[in-house]
């Protein structure tokens, strides 16, 4: 078996950490649970298993949608908590990768870093409370 570290971090496989960090990502701003589902790439029940321990331990909140939203039962947004694991996480994958980690897209939470930050040019809406 090839334990060199490309081949372990292209196994294609997702830890949980990459997760919650990924979740956390697209719920920087209110996300509904089918575009979080979506981009993550998870299972309706998987996702909701995340979701109910990620609200457990405060690292995203359930709100309630806004006007546009009717159909939607609730909405989730990451927490200061949330926040600051995800600040951490890409600091680790910043020492793992070195600075340009941001390029090596084959992590999860990395590519929903990267398509926040793309979604945020054409979106100018700040968090509430935000300053």
């Amino acid at each position: 078996m090839d334990y060199s570290a490309e081949n372990i971090m292209n196994s294609g496989r997702r830890d949980k950490v990459e997760i919650m960090a990924a979740i956390v990502a697209m719920t920087q701003k209110p996300a509904k649970i089918t575009h979080i589902m979506n981009r993550v790439n998870l299972g309706h029940g998987v996702l909701k298993d995340y979701l109910e321990l990620m609200i457990g331990i405060r690292m995203i909140e359930k709100q309630s949608p806004t006007e546009g939203l009717r159909k939607v039962s609730y909405i989730c947004q990451a927490t200061d908590k949330g926040l600051r694991f995800l600040k951490v996480y890409c600091e680790l994958l910043r020492l793992m990768y070195g600075k340009d980690f941001s390029k090596h897209n084959d992590n999860l939470a990395i590519a929903c870093l990267q398509y926040c930050k793309e979604d945020e040019k054409h979106t100018t809406r700040k968090r509430p409370g935000a300053q």
